[in-house]
């Protein structure tokens, strides 16, 4: 039935405490949660694979999109906006054929220390030397999965503060990855549940970064932005739904210490595929450092890659 043991994932805990008395007193003792044989009805199609990878592909070219203007304008001296970087990435979701259903978010300085944080009207920083950038941004093809990412920087070289949050963030980060292609390995699809994972990303950021992670570390990925599937949460709530093949996640853990004035968090997207996980997107290895020397080797600093 659509009944979790103690509430613990209260997305499956639909059936009411009387309806589960009557059930019970007409026989059935034991009354089994449906919340992993849902899931089944979930699991995308090889249009849908394809559709999200597309959306992905978009991102990421989004992305690069919207530090390379900040980049350029720091160079040139010139002011930008949080409203001037979310029009650069949504005039590209638009051009593609994509919906991003709401603005995407942009954050400059302590705004990125609220992770719901999304610029409008009056509530527009212009960025200024010193300070951090998050953009979180996703789109999807109507009717089909998204795809989501989080990508971070900071206008000029980052404080050493910033780089020690940073790695632990990214800690989380490769750690819950490493998690996920571990159990894999050994045991195949079934066994994993939700939450494990966000407890391995939570207990890797370390005890100076990890006060600051509030939200879990992932969410289903669907035709909604957030799915029904399992989340990869031991914080908000303790999901125990198992990681289920043919569906897909993003892992996003973060640090948000608003006393200091930054926040940051790095996204990426997995494919639960039935021969393991796959991720969708490409992978931060360090922050944009921007204004600072040409864009093509920020951008490959930014990505591991040679320049």
């Amino acid at each position: 039935m659509e009944y979790s043991p103690l509430g613990a994932v209260p997305y499956v805990g639909r059936v009411d405490a009387g309806t589960l008395e009557r059930v019970r007193a007409a026989g059935a003792a034991d009354v089994v949660s449906s919340a992993d044989l849902l899931q089944a009805f979930l699991v995308w199609s090889d249009d849908d694979l394809a559709a999200h990878r597309r959306a992905a592909d978009l991102l990421m070219g989004a992305k690069d999109d919207a530090f390379r203007l900040i980049h350029e304008r720091l160079r040139a001296g010139e002011a930008v906006t949080e409203l001037d970087v979310q029009a650069v990435i949504e005039r590209a979701i638009a051009d593609a054929g994509m919906s991003s259903g709401h603005p995407v978010n942009v954050s400059f300085g302590p705004n990125a220390a609220d992770p719901h944080y999304q610029p409008e009207g009056e509530k527009n920083a212009a960025l200024r030397p010193g300070e951090c950038v998050l953009i979180d941004l996703w789109a999807q093809e109507e009717g089909r999965p998204f795809a989501d990412v989080t990508w971070v920087g900071y206008a000029g070289e980052p404080t050493d503060e910033y780089r020690s949050a940073w790695e632990a963030v990214r800690g989380a980060r490769d750690a819950a990855l490493s998690l996920l292609h571990e159990r894999y390995a050994g045991e195949g699809w079934g066994r994993l549940q939700g939450w494990e994972l966000d407890r391995a990303a939570r207990d890797a950021m370390g005890e100076e970064w990890a006060p600051y992670f509030l939200h879990r570390t992932g969410h289903d990925l669907g035709v909604s932005l957030h799915g029904a599937g399992a989340n990869l949460d031991d914080y908000e709530t303790r999901d125990t739904r198992t990681l289920t093949p043919g569906l897909a996640v993003t892992v996003e853990p973060g640090t948000y210490p608003r006393e200091r004035g930054f926040g940051i968090r790095t996204e990426v997207d997995v494919f639960l595929s039935p021969d393991g996980p796959q991720v969708t997107t490409q992978i931060q290895r360090e922050p944009f450092v921007l204004g600072v020397g040409e864009w093509a080797e920020v951008r490959a600093r930014a990505l591991g890659e040679p320049s």
